[in-house]
């Protein structure tokens, strides 16, 4: 701390000439009881007291705390001016100001003073905590803006993540629509083929026999035709079973139970199979392409136990509840659908038919032990 020396001048010559006119705020303190000797008016300003009653104060009555202890509000016993201070000071109207204190040591007339230049420093503090408080909140901020990044940046790879599952899934779905139509249409044309097709084709070769014979001279009266309409009426009725099956109209307006019956039935009457269908709970309300496809695992079911199986009864049981459909298809044939030759000869329809299933979020299982007949069993959520 600075001393300054006029042993020769008076506290109030001192005062006039050094203190009076500055522009900062003085106060002249004597050091063992803290009294305020003098204050300039700047001192009057900053603290809104007249100067007869600064001067009339302690500098402990203006001091409320050193700045390190603030907000504890308790006046310090002894107020140390020793050293360079920020203090927070009482106004005459109560509000606070920070001040930061600046003493020398002074002796005048034989005495010891402190010579106290204040300074101010609310406004610059107050700045300070509003600089401080900003940048926590930006470090908070920052914190949380990174935390939301990293969220968004996970959840934006779960999203492409999920995105690319999903397009595989269509991917997939495509492709088996695609197969399946494939299969489809192989499987009409070798239906037309060894069905439909080598009918006319014997229908041909008998009308050229007649024709040869005709020519030759022998007569060609009506009886010798019966045997070539018979072959045309069941051609025509197989490809009315065909088209049928390519497009079967009647379940836009028929409930399923009903088509499944009728499908029973049909095949019943043009093969030499013993099926009957059993249908429990209400078929109503289920959609086109829904009842489409349990219709198509029926009659793929069907297809094979008439070309594969040697089944002399086969049965399809229907059973609906609230959240799903359940078909079971059972016949009494040679079964072993796990044995090669079964699978090179009936792998194609179950492929279809598990496809069709796929396709509807179902469950497909096969059970066929050789000798004892086949039980497939599918189950297809409703919604």
């Amino acid at each position: 701390m600075q001393s300054i020396t006029h042993p020769h001048m008076s506290i109030e010559d001192f005062f006039l000439l050094a203190c009076e006119n500055q522009s900062v705020p003085i106060l002249l303190i004597e050091p063992s009881t803290g009294s305020i000797l003098k204050s300039n008016a700047e001192a009057e300003k900053l603290y809104g007291y007249r100067r007869s009653a600064l001067e009339t104060m302690r500098i402990s009555d203006i001091i409320l705390a050193t700045a390190s202890h603030l907000p504890t509000g308790t006046i310090p016993p002894q107020i140390d001016l020793e050293k360079k201070q920020t203090s927070l000071h009482r106004r005459a109207d109560n509000t606070l100001l920070t001040v930061a204190i600046h003493p020398s040591r002074l002796s005048l007339a034989g005495s010891d003073l402190f010579f106290c230049v204040l300074h101010d420093i609310t406004e610059r503090i107050r700045h300070q905590q509003e600089r401080e408080y900003l940048e926590k909140a930006r470090e908070q901020l920052e914190i949380i803006v990174e935390e939301r990044t990293r969220q968004l940046n996970e959840t934006m790879e779960l999203l492409r993540h999920e995105t690319h599952k999903r397009q595989l899934i269509e991917n997939n779905v495509t492709i088996l629509r695609e197969n399946l139509e494939i299969q489809e249409r192989t499987r009409v044309a070798r239906d037309i083929h060894d069905g439909i097709g080598q009918t006319l084709q014997a229908i041909k070769l008998q009308l050229k026999m007649r024709q040869a014979r005709c020519k030759e001279g022998e007569a060609c009266n009506g009886f010798a035709l019966n045997d070539v309409i018979r072959e045309i009426t069941s051609a025509s009725t197989e490809l009315r079973e065909i088209i049928l099956a390519l497009r079967p109209l009647f379940l836009e307006e028929t409930n399923l139970d009903v088509a499944v019956r009728s499908l029973c039935e049909r095949t019943a009457k043009r093969t030499n199979l013993n099926v009957r269908a059993e249908c429990h709970g209400t078929f109503r309300g289920l959609g086109s392409s829904f009842k489409l496809s349990i219709f198509r695992i029926c009659q793929e079911a069907l297809a094979n136990i008439v070309k594969h199986s040697r089944s002399s009864s086969a049965m399809i049981r229907l059973e609906r509840d609230l959240h799903r459909l359940r078909i079971v298809i059972r016949d009494d044939g040679i079964g072993g659908v796990a044995c090669p030759t079964i699978i090179s000869q009936q792998g194609s329809g179950l492929t279809i038919m598990r496809e069709r299933v796929e396709l509807l979020n179902g469950s497909f299982t096969v059970i066929s032990p050789p000798g004892m007949g086949t039980v497939i069993t599918v189950e297809a959520p409703l919604t």
